[in-house]
């Protein structure tokens, strides 16, 4: 069976060069593709990207010709494995994560043999050692993301009016990031199900592919994993959070940088998040109108 990597390109050459080797020389396949689809990098390192790749075996390299945010940008990658390369497996991971292990094939054919899962996550190492899988295994009603929309409203407005300085750190980073009241996070040392996955690296198996074209493209930033999880819950999808199966994350101090900084990227973030969570409130309708029936 033939697995593909989708890694999205985004300006930071040398991340996306270390991401690829560490494909090139831990895969446990011979029978493998990866595409890199730079998002219309700014700095223009997608021109880069490709020189870097150009005549490289199992490594193709697409250049969007405009941002298209996280989902939609990924959704290039993951059509091109499966349209063009008819990849069975198709993993979409982010560019500063690199493979760790070499029986990573194996362990995914193994997990998917045992329970065909839809989506599998891996245990994440980070620089901090918290691994951040699996996110939780609650999902967010209603009712709860409908508080957490007025508050982001009243903070976007706040922001506008340039009052945002009126906001704590914490209150940012939970406000923002928060699943909801109640919440904690599940313990990470054994495998579980139907838990939603860290959107650093998720691997998506036939069960998947035959059926979705890739990440829901309503969004263009942030909720992504909020709302697959929902999705995969309402279509009857099974996510998996295997620990046999691990990653290396090095996971930037971005969001220290947005709170101690711009206004414009505050208005920014609290602006995809409300959008965002438009497509999530849909999901999780369906499922407590399907619920009810």
């Amino acid at each position: 069976m033939r697995i593909g990597f989708a890694i999205l390109h985004y300006n930071v050459v040398a991340e996306t060069e270390k991401c690829v080797a560490s494909i090139l020389e831990r895969i446990d396949s011979d029978d493998y593709e990866i595409v890199v689809v730079d998002n219309c990098s700014p700095n223009k390192s997608g021109a880069q990207v490709k020189r870097l790749f150009e005549g490289k075996e199992h490594v193709s390299v697409i250049l969007n010709e405009e941002n298209l945010g996280f989902a939609r940008g990924n959704n290039v990658g993951f059509r091109f494995l499966k349209y063009e390369k008819k990849c069975d497996f198709i993993v979409v991971m982010n560019n500063d994560t690199y493979l760790i292990q070499d029986d990573f094939f194996k362990v995914i054919q193994e997990e998917y043999a045992h329970s065909h899962f839809a989506v599998l996550g891996p245990e994440i190492h980070c620089p901090g050692g918290i691994n951040p899988n699996p996110v939780k295994n609650k999902l967010m009603t209603v009712a709860e993301l409908e508080r957490k929309r007025i508050r982001w409203r009243r903070r976007r407005l706040k922001n506008i009016l340039h009052l945002g300085f009126l906001d704590t750190w914490y209150s940012f980073i939970a406000d923002r990031l928060g699943p909801g009241p109640n919440h904690h996070r599940p313990a990470n040392d054994k495998r579980q199900e139907n838990v939603e996955l860290h959107g650093c690296c998720f691997v998506f198996s036939p069960e998947f592919i035959n059926r979705y074209d890739g990440l829901n493209s309503g969004t263009f930033m942030y909720q992504e994993e909020d709302i697959l999880y929902a999705e995969m819950l309402r279509d009857n999808m099974l996510m998996v959070y295997n620990p046999a199966l691990k990653i290396y994350h090095m996971e930037k101090a971005s969001t220290n940088s947005v709170c101690s900084g711009s206004r414009k990227k505050k208005i920014f973030i609290y602006t995809n998040y409300l959008a965002s969570s438009e497509v999530l409130l849909g999901v999780l309708k369906d499922i407590e109108k399907k619920s009810k029936s």
